[in-house]
């Protein structure tokens, strides 16, 4: 298998690493004889050989350009920090590149932002996809000739792979890795990186993408919010946090994220919920204090209006990961 990330301004490494790294590692638990019959290989794919200037400002030296002739197996590409656009119109020859590589044969997995290079290319016309939920509107705007499921976390049409998270990228990863080197072998990669995989999965901040005029403020804001989950929060706290006068703050709080800061809290605290009853089966009155609720039958409360489904209930149901890349 050959897989190639490409790499392109603003691009968030989380996007690179954690993909490599697992589809690495499931590589190298095939047999020897496998591994030398049907060799793994990554490549770093750019524009040019000078390393692009990604979102964290760590750089990555790519292994070839567009203009090189080799065939991949899987494209990745990862999300963005902020506006996709700006990448875009930097690296217009990522687009035939893409074009090429997909009337190859190569499977293409675009997260978040990342979608946009898809969307670019005229491939998903008339197809379905998905992309960061903060997305959405731009999105739906920019591209309106494909069709974007809101609901989908994961979206499958003919070889093209798009997902909103990078959380839901790793679960596309482990689909590939089932795909081409059998399930127990996925089973053994989802083990040892599940809780790499459970970091990432509450849609983390760095994945905000796609405002035009977009305010790193409210980026640090929904940041400090997740990592603050299980203290009183109130708007006034993380309006001082941020530096904003506390009107000026709901104000640019509800234009980025569509969301005051209380409907906003609100919901990351049920998904980050999710999570603990999901992946590490505490139970409902831990999971409560976790994300910022002293009353487990308030939390209760809230759990079921969210998920129409009781905290206690949705426990028992998951059990284990569920796949679905309907």
């Amino acid at each position: 298998m050959k897989v190639g990330f490409v790499l392109y301004n603003r691009a968030l490494i989380t996007g690179v690493s954690l993909a490599a790294e697992m589809l690495s590692s499931a590589a190298s638990l095939r047999d020897r004889k496998t591994q030398r019959a049907y060799p793994f290989e990554i490549k770093l794919v750019a524009p040019s050989l000078s390393p692009p200037k990604l979102a964290a400002g760590i750089r990555l030296q790519p292994d070839i350009t567009f203009e090189d002739e080799d065939n991949f197996d899987i494209v990745v590409l990862p999300p963005m920090w902020g506006n996709p656009f700006s990448s875009i119109s930097q690296s217009p020859s990522i687009i035939p590149w893409l074009i090429k590589q997909y009337q190859h044969g190569a499977q293409l997995v675009a997260t978040g932002t990342g979608v946009c290079w898809l969307a670019e290319t005229g491939l998903l016309d008339n197809q379905v996809a998905t992309t960061h939920w903060y997305f959405y509107e731009k999105f739906s705007s920019r591209y309106p000739r494909v069709t974007l499921n809101r609901q989908a976390s994961i979206t499958a049409a003919n070889g093209l792979f798009c997902t909103g998270s990078i959380n839901s990228q790793s679960e596309m990863i482990l689909y590939l890795i089932a795909e081409n080197y059998g399930q127990k072998i996925a089973d053994t990669i989802e083990t040892h990186y599940g809780h790499e995989i459970s970091k990432t999965s509450q849609q983390p901040f760095y994945q905000i993408g796609g405002q035009m005029q977009f305010d790193e403020s409210i980026a640090l804001a929904q940041d400090w919010m997740k990592r603050h989950l299980a203290q009183p929060i109130t708007a006034q706290r993380v309006a001082q946090e941020c530096k904003l006068p506390l009107r000026t703050f709901n104000r640019k709080f509800k234009d980025q994220v569509g969301q005051s800061p209380h409907q906003y809290l609100q919901k990351i605290r049920m998904e980050a919920a999710q999570q603990l009853l999901r992946d590490f089966g505490m139970s409902v009155q831990d999971v409560a204090e976790q994300v910022g609720y002293k009353d487990a039958y308030h939390f209760s409360t809230r759990f079921q209006q969210q998920f129409s489904i009781t905290a206690s209930q949705y426990r028992k149901m998951v059990k284990a990961k569920i796949y679905n890349a309907e």
